[in-house]
C-alpha cells in the first residue's frame, strides 16, 4: 500500500468513526437541546436549538416541581444496597463455580446461564404474587433483597471468567495456611478482582438507578417513589403535565450521576472488561 493509499484508508476510518458518532450523539443532543427550551419554542419544528436558552427549567425540576431531593435519596438508597447485594453475591457463586470443584458443577453452571434467556416481562406476574404473600409490596425489600441472592446471571458469568484467570498459586498458599474456602474469598479473590468488581457495581448501578418497571409494580406511596417514577409523575400530575423540557431537564439530572461515575471509574471497567474475557 502506498503512503496516499494509506492516508485515505486512515481518513475514511475516521470519518466513520464520527459518523457513527454523531448518529450516537444526537439523541443526546436533542435530549440536552429540549432541556434547556421553554415551553413555546417545544413544538416549532425549525427550532432545534434553544434561542433564548431557558435555564430556569432546572431550578423548576430540581426545585419547583417535585420533590427531588427526595427522590434521589430514595434512589441512592436502593441503587447503593442492590449493588453491595450485585457485587458480594455475584462474587461468591462465581467463585465456587469458578474454583470448587462439586457433583453437577457443569449442569447447575449451564441452567444459571439459562435464566439469562428470560426477560423480566416473564417472571413480573409471579415475582410481584410472591412479594404480595410476603407483605413486601409498598417497600424496598422487593428491589434490594433479590440482589443479595444472585439473581443477575450475567453478572456471574462475567466475575466466573475473570476468576478463572487468577493464578492458582496464591489459593493454594492460603488453603496449606489452613484458610477456609469463605476466608480464601474474601481476603484473597476479592482483592485480587477489584477491576472486575467495578465492572459488576457500574452496570448494577446503572441498571438499579434507571429501573423504571420494578418500582412502578412494588411501589405505590408517592413519598417512596424512585427517581425514574418520580420523573414519570413529571408527565402524569395535573400541575406540570406534559411538559416535556421539564421532563427533559429531570432526565438530564438523573443521568449524569451514571456518567460521572463511569467517568472516574473507566480505567477500572476497560480493565476489568478485558481482563474478564468479554472485549469484542
Amino acid at each position: 500500500m502506498t503512503a496516499s493509499e494509506q492516508w485515505w484508508s486512515e481518513r475514511r476510518r475516521y470519518i466513520a468513526l464520527f459518523g457513527l458518532s454523531a448518529v450516537w450523539l444526537m439523541p443526546v443532543v436533542l435530549l440536552v437541546a429540549t432541556s434547556l427550551k421553554t415551553q413555546a419554542q417545544l413544538y416549532d419544528p425549525t427550532r432545534i436549538l434553544p434561542s433564548p436558552i431557558a435555564w430556569e427549567n432546572y431550578w423548576t425540576v430540581l426545585v419547583e416541581a417535585f420533590p427531588f431531593a427526595r427522590y434521589v435519596m430514595n434512589s441512592l438508597i436502593v441503587s447503593v444496597l442492590s449493588v453491595i447485594g450485585d457485587v458480594l453475591s455475584s462474587a461468591f457463586i462465581a467463585y465456587g463455580f469458578a474454583q470448587l470443584r462439586f457433583p453437577g458443577r457443569r449442569i447447575l453452571f449451564l441452567i444459571m446461564l439459562s435464566t439469562m434467556m428470560f426477560p423480566f416481562a416473564v417472571r413480573m406476574i409471579p415475582l410481584f404474587l410472591i412479594f404480595k404473600e410476603m407483605g413486601w409490596i409498598n417497600t424496598y425489600l422487593p428491589l434490594i433483597i433479590p440482589s443479595y441472592l444472585g439473581t443477575h446471571a450475567f453478572f456471574i458469568f462475567l466475575l466466573h471468567q475473570f476468576f478463572l484467570g487468577i493464578p492458582k498459586a496464591p489459593l493454594e498458599s492460603a488453603r496449606i495456611d489452613g484458610a477456609n474456602e469463605l476466608q480464601i474469598w474474601w481476603m484473597v479473590v476479592l482483592p485480587l478482582s477489584k477491576p472486575a468488581l467495578a465492572v459488576v457495581a457500574i452496570l448494577a448501578f446503572e441498571q438499579s438507578w434507571g429501573d423504571f418497571l420494578s418500582p412502578l409494580l412494588y411501589i405505590n406511596d408517592t413519598s417512596k417513589y424512585t427517581l425514574p417514577l418520580g420523573l414519570y409523575s413529571l408527565i402524569t400530575g395535573d400541575d406540570v403535565a406534559s411538559q416535556w423540557h421539564l421532563v427533559m431537564a429531570g432526565t438530564v439530572t438523573m443521568i449524569l450521576p451514571v456518567i460521572i461515575i463511569f467517568a472516574l471509574a473507566q480505567r477500572f471497567f476497560v480493565r476489568g472488561i478485558t481482563m474478564s474475557g468479554m472485549k469484542g
